[in-house]
């Protein structure tokens, strides 16, 4: 009995510090997830505030054949296999470079993190103006009025493979600069006994860097993967910004699919089942990347 008297008042004292806690919770996670299952479950009228019960049409209509959500998944994956590798090297060898200099550190970080924190949007302009479809453009004035190189000015953003490249360079550009700065953040932490016993048994600057430098960063790579990984089916403001979706959805992603579809064509109930089955494919592809990295095993063999 005492036993139960004292385990209520631990919860009893508890409370005050959980409720408000589980409130927030409930109210800005728990809750919008229901409502967007419902929704996806569901015909919204949200003019008139009708939510009729269909069964899984909405999803039906996702993975219909022909349906411009696999062109979107499509690009999804692609984004992740081109812009993840190059970012993810990218910002360890940059990090790895500014790491070792003597003097400057500070100028080249900021100069690498200036990318990261400027806004999408503006950066979205300057990559429009760049691949611009006419003569105004940086790339056809270059290519055909510098060099000559072509004999006509090229619709970049408005071809699929062209705009789909367009979204990717802008991607890497924007998130190296971040990956650099979690990697730099990462190398303090090696000792630097190891760089020196390197050296002394005649290892140069590169073999420092592949035998020590990525094993070390081994669980900041995996870190910076994971969160490149969920970015990826987060693309929007690039596709909305440059292309559009533009020809026929070919350069759309899911997220710019789910916002054409709640807030061009009002179905909301496709929009959330959309959002529902990005939701479970960045679980399963941080899932298997858990899985593959070992990362978990790894440490508790370190422990023991």
């Amino acid at each position: 009995m005492k036993k139960g008297n004292r385990s209520f008042r631990e919860i009893k004292t508890a409370l005050p510090f959980i409720v408000p806690g589980l409130l927030l919770v409930s109210v800005f996670i728990l809750y919008p997830m229901l409502f967007t299952i419902r929704i996806s479950l569901s015909e919204y009228r949200i003019v008139q505030g009708e939510i009729n019960f269909i069964g899984l049409e909405n999803f039906k209509n996702v993975f219909a054949s022909g349906s411009r959500f696999w062109y979107a998944l499509r690009n999804n994956l692609l984004y992740a296999l081109v812009t993840i590798p190059f970012i993810t090297l990218g910002g360890m060898l940059f990090a790895y470079l500014v790491n070792n200099l003597k003097k400057g550190q500070g100028i080249f970080r900021v100069g690498f993190y200036l990318p990261v924190i400027t806004s999408w949007v503006i950066v979205a302009l300057v990559f429009q103006y760049m691949f611009n479809n006419s003569n105004r453009g940086l790339i056809n004035y270059l290519l055909v009025d510098v060099f000559g190189i072509l004999d006509d000015y090229v619709p970049w953003l408005l071809r699929e493979w062209s705009g789909n490249t367009a979204i990717w360079i802008m991607g890497i550009w924007k998130n190296t600069g971040w990956a650099m700065l979690i990697f730099l953040a990462g190398l303090q932490g090696i000792s630097k006994d190891l760089y020196e016993a390197a050296s002394l048994d005649g290892a140069g600057i590169f073999k420092r860097f592949i035998h020590i430098t990525m094993p070390c960063l081994r669980p900041v790579t995996y870190y910076v993967v994971v969160n490149m990984m969920i970015g990826s089916f987060n693309v929007f403001i690039q596709v909305l910004m440059l292309t559009g979706g533009n020809p026929n959805g070919r350069t759309s992603t899911l997220q710019y699919l789910l916002y054409d579809r709640a807030f061009n064509q009002f179905d909301f109930g496709e929009a959330s089942a959309i959002g529902l089955v990005s939701a479970v494919i960045i679980l399963t592809l941080t899932l298997a990347l858990n899985n593959q990295l070992n990362l978990d095993n790894d440490d508790t063999e370190e422990t023991t």
